[in-house]
């Protein structure tokens, strides 16, 4: 009984549910990572599964590093989310591409993203460009089915990576800080070692964190909803579950 006592620590009875301590947050509120997460981050999703981790990292450092020089609005907004840049002005969206064209990264972020670019009328990354070479619609199509299904298991690798860009870009940024009480894990396990217990102590961290900061922020759900409804239209596949569509 003492065992069960301290595993609950901290959670809060609510008739015969148990809450858990970060869900007890005055900002937190429910919601589904495959069905409101996942259409957010699946850009770099799709980035990730093109040039790899590294190369993500890398496009939001350039993004965060180019956003500390260019006016923003007040509401709070992580770059790690694609509808974060609807809120940015045209000279901004110019500048964040004018220096991945720089970095020599602007063609390989196109390729990579082209399924959301060319599909998509409704997505906040349309400036990002169209790419040199258009791929068909079969071959975009079948290109973010598979980064998709490659990323909705939340506990496996890629769906650990994309929780942490919530995180990395507060980092880089400078607008997250953590007490000194807390114990940050070694993140870079969850690339480095992913079958380790490091990884897994990580990755809890990381979606944590991310649920923290889905909650602060109030993500709109309207692209993730115009994001399942095309995805139905173009794959005539089945919606994720308890997912209705809007028409």
């Amino acid at each position: 009984m003492a065992t069960i006592k301290r595993s609950l620590e901290g959670y809060k009875r609510l008739g015969k549910r148990y809450i858990p301590p970060l869900k007890q947050l005055p900002q937190m509120r429910e919601y589904s990572y495959v069905n409101d997460m996942l259409p957010e981050l699946i850009w770099l999703g799709l980035i990730h599964d093109f040039a790899g981790y590294h190369f993500g990292a890398r496009t939001l450092k350039v993004v965060v590093d180019t956003s500390k020089h260019i006016p923003v609005g007040k509401t709070p907004f992580n770059l790690a989310l694609q509808s974060a840049y609807s809120d940015l002005s045209t000279d901004a969206k110019s500048t964040i591409v004018r220096h991945w064209q720089q970095e020599g990264m602007l063609g390989t972020i196109r390729d990579a993203i082209a399924p959301l670019l060319l599909l998509y009328e409704g997505s906040s990354l349309t400036f990002v460009g169209r790419p040199n070479s258009v791929p068909s619609e079969e071959e975009l199509i079948d290109r973010l089915s598979k980064s998709v299904a490659n990323h909705l298991d939340k506990s496996e690798t890629p769906g650990v990576v994309l929780h942490g860009t919530l995180l990395l870009t507060r980092l880089m940024a400078g607008t997250i800080k953590i007490s000194r009480e807390i114990e940050i894990p070694d993140l870079n396990a969850v690339i480095d070692k992913p079958d380790s217990d490091e990884a897994r102590t990580a990755a809890s961290f990381m979606r944590a964190a991310a649920a923290a900061e889905w909650g602060m922020l109030g993500v709109a759900s309207d692209w993730s909803r115009h994001f399942w409804n095309r995805n139905a239209e173009l794959s005539k596949c089945e919606l994720p579950d308890h997912w209705q569509r809007h028409d």
